[in-house]
């Protein structure tokens, strides 16, 4: 058989010459260049008054499409492409780049298997009873729309950035529900539920006919007692149910400094009450939420580790990632980035520097510092004698030690109890000069090592201990983080830009 016999034949089911041209394997532009497809093809076609190209050839007015219910016509796709230009939504979003999702009637896949069971019938030696046909509706829709989004939006098509405003289209049909009802039956009798131990009301769903609708599966027979395989003319079109848009996932990196005593890594709630006002994850989402049009709540927050809320962060700073879903932006200006960290550090709580975006690839080095990087800390601690030089002696441990460490009583509610090997690489003691008691440790660590009950030893879970290095025992004071060893992300100096 020819291609013009499957042509011929796909008319006499009311198939429009774009659906036609899926079943003969059309891709790429071949869907804008109608004519010149069909006669690479070989076929002698009609020009349709609602198709795609213009023509001196006389046209006739086709009936609508039993296939695509006419989603393909020149007036359909222009009605939508209308509603997107003409949304004000669209117009919040400051991004160069687009992407459709777009969600058929499951009544499509429907028309889809009847066209494939009388092809299957018609050309036996040429038409695949197990891969499909035609070139799937949602594909040709996309290579045909898109383009003509583009051209009106001003925009180009994002393919691998994930940076586009996300145009999710919604069409239907009117018999969309009666066609369920139908299939659904149809699955029903043809015992493909789980069991009947099990039974429940089956609802067709384009995943359960991809499954278990082909040609293989199901005969010609037992199809055409439910529907009818010759396709009647559809008395309505297609219509678009809604539109909506989505704004791309962004990530915004930096570093932060925790210049307080007092405040914890992120919300703190007990037995359902706030026990302190505000939270690092807070103060930094509060200061950028708005510049990227996205809400406080859906913005999430990651570092590589985090302090106690009685514990400083200082040096270089900590590493950081916002996770930020819809943003209404895709760029962030070197003086936007600068007016963001000085409004943070206008809580004289916390201060960033090298606030950036950077792609979701980097932010397996947030996950990488958490467990494998060095830590560097200073600890105040008090001893019950004054610090003598043999005490000293024992704690400047430039090569370090292994010591084992149970999980802290005081975080067993929120992580499992295991017995972990960390690394302490070096201890460096001084000894204050106003208080004889008064130890300073200089401590560099496997990251992940609870310096605290290294300290102290928390009654032997923690072995060996600074307190059991020196058979006395050490209560620490005050604790900062001097220095995280994980070069990332990258140093920018944006204040220089206010």
């Amino acid at each position: 058989m020819t291609n013009q016999e499957i042509y011929d034949f796909l008319k006499t089911l009311n198939c429009c010459n774009i659906c036609c041209l899926r079943y003969l394997k059309a891709r790429g532009d071949e869907y804008e260049q109608i004519e010149r497809t069909f006669k690479d093809l070989g076929v002698v076609f009609k020009i349709e008054s609602s198709g795609t190209i213009g023509s001196n050839i006389k046209k006739f007015k086709p009936n609508i499409c039993s296939v695509c219910f006419d989603v393909f016509s020149n007036s359909f796709l222009d009605s939508v492409i209308d509603s997107i230009s003409k949304s004000p939504e669209i117009n919040k979003f400051q991004c160069d780049k687009v992407v459709t999702a777009i969600s058929l009637p499951t009544l499509f896949y429907i028309r889809q298997l009847s066209i494939w069971l009388l092809l299957c019938e018609k050309f036996p030696s040429r038409i695949s009873r197990e891969k499909p046909p035609d070139v799937p509706i949602k594909e040709a829709i996309k290579l045909i729309m898109n383009p003509r989004i583009c051209r009106a939006l001003g925009k180009s098509y994002d393919t691998s950035s994930n940076l586009g405003v996300m145009i999710n289209i919604t069409l239907n049909h009117k018999s969309e529900q009666d066609e369920i009802e139908k299939m659904s039956q149809f699955i029903c009798e043809l015992k493909l539920e789980k069991t009947s131990k099990h039974r429940k009301r089956i609802v067709a769903t384009r995943g359960l006919l991809e499954k278990c609708f082909t040609p293989t599966k199901v005969s010609l027979n037992e199809f055409q007692k439910y529907f009818n395989v010759l396709l009647e003319i559809p008395i309505e079109a297609i219509y678009l149910e809604s539109i909506s848009f989505a704004g791309p996932t962004v990530f915004l990196a930096g570093r932060y400094r925790k210049l307080s005593r007092n405040l914890p890594h992120s919300p703190w709630i007990l037995d359902g009450q706030r026990v302190l006002e505000e939270s690092i994850q807070e103060i930094i989402i509060e200061n950028i939420s708005e510049y990227f049009g996205t809400s406080n709540s859906n913005i999430i927050f990651s570092s590589s580790g985090r302090e106690d809320v009685d514990v400083r962060c200082l040096g270089n700073g900590r590493p950081f990632v916002l996770e930020i879903p819809d943003s209404k932006v895709t760029n962030l200006s070197l003086r936007s980035a600068a007016q963001m960290e000085f409004n943070i550090e206008k809580s004289k709580k916390i201060s960033v520097i090298n606030l950036q975006m950077v792609n979701r690839d980097e932010l397996i080095h947030i996950k990488s510092g958490e467990e494998n990087k060095k830590k560097i800390y200073r600890a105040l601690c008090v001893l019950g004698t004054p610090v003598t030089i043999e005490i000293l002696k024992k704690l400047n441990m430039p090569n370090g030690f292994i010591t084992q460490q149970k999980t802290p009583i005081r975080v067993l509610h929120r992580r499992p109890l295991h017995t972990r090997p960390k690394i302490v690489h070096s201890v460096q003691a001084t000894i204050s000069k106003d208080k004889k008691n008064i130890l300073i440790l200089d401590l560099t660590t496997q990251a992940g090592c609870y310096i605290k009950e290294l300290v102290h030893g928390e009654f032997g879970r923690t072995h060996p201990s600074i307190s059991s290095i020196i058979n006395q025992p050490v209560d620490i004071i005050a604790l900062d983080v001097i220095g995280i060893d994980l070069d990332w992300p990258k140093n920018i100096d944006n204040r220089q830009y206010l």
